[in-house]
């Protein structure tokens, strides 16, 4: 830290409000997401009038007129004392905030989109998103992370075991791409939006099917700690409400596609040696989200079992009765997880005598 851009920067602005007492709220401008702090530290009035962008600091008091940045902000949070002490300053919170990572960012993936029926990617160039997904709390910047798709009208062609063509219609489906660890493409799913579709999800005939790989796994690599959900509308809402706290920003969001952890394949071509591949890589501990009923506990208390023996310290979070992820709010996917219960032999035998959802 050598100057006054590599400080700015570095500075986890929200990180910095919260250990600072500055009394702000969490949402979103035209231009991310933005902070909205109670008073104005140049002219004192307390009247939410001050709004900031989280990641640059950039922003204004519409009270006084003055104009911020991370800086600037603190110079005059401080008093406008010298500059010096301001960066000696900054340099104290850096060192007590430690390595507070940004929201996670999508890593690098191969480029499928020739490997997909017919559609155009989310949000659109003019950043358009579709309502299906904005009525679920799939903004934009969600759908870029997942490499979300549309596909409004289009065929999956694919090879039969005789050699002749087939073929499935993907209409009016949001295309929901599978990457492995390595960022390359293998498979993925289509969801219906219209509610009439005989079967919700249509899996691509020709392609691996989804059970031996993690979605959005490719975010998980040297993270160190996951949090499993189960389908794709499951982990997409616990990124959601993850991304809402700076404490949990580091928490990878990955989806085993239902209620089960695959396992037992000699090569590691499963999803437990997936997770393996991950723990080589500095994962150290699993919570399971799936669903608040009976049935996904117990095949959660299977599923921690399976990363206890691979020396992932694993954990069980119960969300209220008969809910998923994305259907509860984000305040209560966080204390979900926060509330989580380590998994061990002894809770095993506890919640299967006395299951808390039967």
């Amino acid at each position: 830290m050598t100057d006054t851009q590599e400080l700015s920067e570095t500075l986890d602005l929200e990180n910095y409000l919260e250990n600072e007492g500055i009394t702000f709220k969490v949402g979103r401008g035209h231009s991310g997401r933005q902070l909205n702090l109670q008073e104005c530290p140049k002219c004192g009035r307390r009247k939410w009038r001050v709004y900031l962008n989280a990641d640059t600091g950039l922003g204004n008091c519409f009270s006084c007129g003055i104009g911020f940045n991370k800086m600037s902000f603190i110079h005059y949070h401080l008093g406008e004392p010298k500059w010096s002490e301001v960066f000696d300053h900054v340099k104290a919170a850096l060192r007590d905030q430690g390595w507070r990572p940004k929201r996670m960012t999508t890593a690098a993936v191969e480029d499928e989109k020739a490997k997909l029926p017919p559609s155009f990617p989310l949000p659109t160039p003019a950043g358009e998103n579709l309502l299906y997904l904005e009525q679920r709390g799939v903004n934009g910047e969600l759908a870029k992370h997942f490499h979300l798709r549309f596909c409004n009208e289009g065929w999956w062609n694919f090879k039969k075991e005789d050699g002749s063509t087939g073929g499935q219609k993907f209409d009016m489906r949001i295309i929901i791409p599978v990457y492995d660890l390595d960022g390359e493409f293998v498979t993925f799913q289509g969801r219906d939006i219209t509610g009439t579709a005989e079967n919700k999800y249509l899996f691509p005939k020709g392609l691996p099917g989804t059970g031996r790989y993690l979605l959005n796994g490719r975010n998980a690599i040297g993270v160190k700690r996951v949090c499993i959900g189960e389908g794709a509308f499951d982990v997409i809402a616990t990124k959601a409400a993850f991304d809402e706290e700076v404490d949990l920003r580091g928490v990878a969001c990955v989806g085993t596609f239902g209620k089960h952890l695959s396992a037992g394949d000699p090569t590691g071509n499963d999803q437990v040696g997936r997770f393996l591949r991950l723990k080589r890589m500095g994962l150290e501990e699993a919570t399971f989200m799936w669903d608040g009923e009976s049935e996904a506990l117990v095949a959660a208390l299977a599923g921690a079992k399976l990363l206890t023996r691979i020396g992932i310290k694993s954990r069980i979070a119960l969300l209220p009765r008969d809910k998923d992820p994305n259907e509860v709010g984000g305040a209560v996917v966080r204390q979900a997880y926060r509330d989580a219960t380590l998994y061990t032999p002894a809770l095993e035998v506890k919640w299967r005598l006395r299951n808390p959802y039967a």
